[in-house]
């Protein structure tokens, strides 16, 4: 693949914290925490299980949301997108995902300045 994910949303966690279930995404070098459905959580986490290349265990795989998102005929969901990278090596999945999750992810793709999502930054370990 020859494309790169420059520019990209990177997923970087998803967990869950006294029954409420949160989702840690990285853009321009920031991160970034938001509440995500329980639906939401279980697409991200499954997402960030997926090994395409190789199953070896400790190879650090990276996930990217792809902008090309489009309604699921007949559901409620969306599909999505995700490029999966191992070192040089990157495909691309097709995941379907809640419409919530959509939403937020859509919002975070749109944004011009990151400073409108400022509230949601996590504290960078300098």
């Amino acid at each position: 693949m020859r494309d790169n994910h420059e520019g990209m949303l990177e997923f970087v966690d998803a967990f869950e914290k006294s029954g409420q279930y949160f989702a840690i995404v990285e853009k321009a070098s920031r991160r970034f925490q938001f509440g995500v459905s329980v639906k939401g959580y279980r697409v991200i986490r499954k997402t960030m299980q997926l090994r395409p290349f190789d199953m070896m265990p400790g190879l650090q795989y990276r996930y990217f949301c792809v902008s090309s998102q489009r309604a699921v005929l007949g559901t409620e969901n969306y599909r999505m997108q995700v490029r999966i990278e191992l070192g040089r090596d990157a495909t691309k999945e097709g995941i379907d995902i809640p419409k919530d999750l959509h939403a937020n992810l859509l919002w975070f793709q749109r944004l011009e300045n990151l400073e409108e999502a400022a509230y949601l930054e996590l504290p960078t370990n300098k």
